[in-house]
């Protein structure tokens, strides 16, 4: 029964980035929701990938000995921060100006866009090994597993409104279920693989941390100093924070 159980919360987790997107439908000033959104995201990103993601490959490594985990963790970063910047150039409309004449404005909108196209990837690798957790929990604890599954989707919501209010949607509905999907996906896969090798778990982890350094440091990080002595920009740094203090609690 726990494997129901473990499915149904992977598909509630991937649901609260829609809450994210009717967060975005409700507020009229999209400039200022995305400037509120990307600080809200770089904090929920460094969070994970300090707090969640580094500790979770150091425990998957645990058997093996250090010169290879820095090598591992090295090698496969890399690849994770390579692979956003080969598909960097696939993904149309970036471009990065400030300036406050019509043209500058949409090239800085395209940007946006290009920002919030890229989170949507890497989250997506991301939530399938979260769907592997929360399915993984479930099955030997339901309510450890609910206890994951809280955490997943309070850290969704911000991370949805991110996105929503980036992206094109009429042209990305796809990506867009993809990500809500994504957690489902990777408990359907859990359950339907069984064991999985914990260093092919590793690895998949270390490309992720790769791509959400990517996003964070190279992406999101200078769109928020362009912007911070926007009150927008403080206030989304001040809820990022106070949700990653709840969500220690939980």
């Amino acid at each position: 029964m726990n494997q129901y159980y473990g499915l149904i919360l992977t598909f509630i987790a991937g649901l609260f980035f829609l809450i994210g997107g009717i967060i975005t439908l409700k507020v009229k000033n999209k400039d200022k929701l995305n400037i509120f959104s990307i600080a809200l995201a770089l904090v929920i990103i460094i969070n994970l990938l300090i707090k969640e993601l580094f500790p979770e490959i150091l425990e998957l490594l645990e058997g093996y000995n250090l010169s290879f985990k820095i090598m591992l963790i090295l090698l496969f970063s890399v690849i994770g921060i390579l692979l956003l910047k080969v598909l960097d150039f696939f993904i149309p409309d970036h471009h990065h100006d400030h300036h406050d004449n019509e043209e500058n404005k949409k090239e800085h909108d395209s940007h946006i866009k290009h920002i919030g196209t890229l989170t949507l990837i890497g989250l997506m690798l991301h939530n399938l090994l979260e769907g592997f957790a929360i399915a993984g929990m479930t099955l030997s604890d339901f309510k450890i597993g609910l206890m994951v599954c809280l955490s997943v989707a309070l850290h969704n919501i911000p991370l949805g409104t991110h996105i929503f209010s980036s992206i094109d949607m009429k042209r990305n509905k796809g990506l867009v279920i993809c990500l809500t999907l994504s957690s489902l996906v990777g408990g359907i896969i859990f359950f339907l693989i069984g064991d999985i090798s914990t260093l092919v778990l590793a690895i998949i982890s270390i490309i992720t941390f790769g791509m959400l350094i990517y996003i964070s440091m190279i992406e999101l990080l200078p769109e928020l100093v362009s912007n911070l002595k926007k009150k927008e920009a403080i206030i989304g740094l001040i809820t990022g924070i106070i949700i990653v203090v709840i969500s220690m609690f939980i």
